[in-house]
């Protein structure tokens, strides 16, 4: 991979100061063509992955029939609930995971990623594990000196205490499940920038280095889930760790409350408050749905100045979603 530019890149929108120097990210080259052959092998077995040969089709085309054709809909949803107030932004990127048919609405519209960027740092650390799995083990203390969840406008339900040690894995789980900054400064700061980059420069994640928060689309960001699920960076066994601590997510009014209660997911969840006047609340949610009729991923990032009413957004198209391709696999 070519590389085109280099800029910092925020990986806690929340905690901006803790990532002002360190972590650079490549720009990569965005695909324009989808002439792309297809071929899929799969490998059973596995609860979290699928492992295959990656593939993308064009918007809406898939191997053998086109399932998207709730499009419009999602598009008319997303039409009468930008108000441009309350809710002044929405994209929607969904992509059937069974032979890769892909719909967006506003999908290349910029957003600050915000805590989703802890997502990179969780891979980061797997990658290590693969090699040194006592890596998982060992353990760092927070010493309290600064509490970055202060930072946070949607507060950890746990977060860890100072004084006491943790092992990686536990720093993991409290950083994906409950979102905690102060977990995700300990492994941040505790990996080499190199690492980092080859995570970065490794997926297929279209970010845009140009704008001061290293904005990310939905588009962009589809392919961390995407390769995680596919197992094509980590390995087998490490990707499916790294989706089973997403299925821990602690985000209940979004994708959750729009979907039934068994349904199994692994999403994670992130939000900005700017302190520049109109700059906008940010609320976003990605991830994987484990539907019963067909997995799927399911990106939705919203800008306005009501974080109930972004969540709302989220919970509603989550539903629509969920109902839609209940729908498709009856006719197909």
């Amino acid at each position: 991979m070519n590389i085109i530019s280099l800029r910092h890149i925020v990986i806690l929108a929340s905690a901006a100061g803790l990532v002002a120097s360190g972590w650079y990210a490549h720009k990569w080259y965005h695909h324009k063509t989808h002439n792309y052959n297809h071929h899929i092998v799969k490998k059973s077995g596995f609860r979290f992955t699928s492992p295959l040969l990656d593939i993308r089709f064009p918007e809406g085309v898939g191997i053998n029939n086109d399932p998207l054709s709730f499009k419009y809909k999602l598009n008319e949803f997303v039409q009468k609930r930008t108000d441009g107030v309350a809710v002044q932004k929405i994209s929607v990127y969904y992509r059937d995971l069974l032979d890769g048919p892909w719909i967006g609405i506003n999908e290349y519209q910029e957003f600050n990623p915000a805590s989703m960027m802890k997502v990179p740092v969780m891979i980061a650390w797997l990658k290590r594990a693969e090699t040194r799995p006592t890596e998982l083990k060992r353990t760092y203390i927070f010493d309290g000196k600064k509490d970055m969840t202060n930072l946070q406008s949607i507060k950890p339900a746990q977060t860890i205490s100072p004084g006491k040690p943790y092992t990686v894995e536990e720093l993991l789980h409290y950083m994906l499940r409950y979102s905690d900054n102060n977990a995700a400064a300990l492994l941040y700061f505790n990996l080499k920038a190199e690492e980092l980059n080859e995570v970065l420069d490794s997926m297929d994640v279209n970010n845009i280095p140009d704008t001061e928060n290293n904005s990310i689309s939905v588009t962009g960001y589809s392919g961390f889930f995407r390769i995680l699920y596919n197992a094509t960076y980590l390995n087998r066994t490490m990707s499916e760790k790294a989706l089973e601590l997403l299925s821990f997510e602690d985000f209940p009014q979004g994708f959750a409350a729009g979907v039934p209660k068994s349904t199994l997911m692994a999403t994670k969840f992130g939000e900005s408050e700017p302190q520049e006047a109109g700059a906008g609340k940010q609320l976003h949610e990605f991830g994987i749905v484990y539907h019963p009729k067909g997995h799927y991923i399911l990106g939705v990032m919203t800008q306005g100045n009501d974080f109930t009413r972004q969540a709302a957004v989220i919970r509603d198209i989550s539903s629509m979603v969920y109902s839609e391709v209940n729908l498709s696999a009856t006719r197909r």
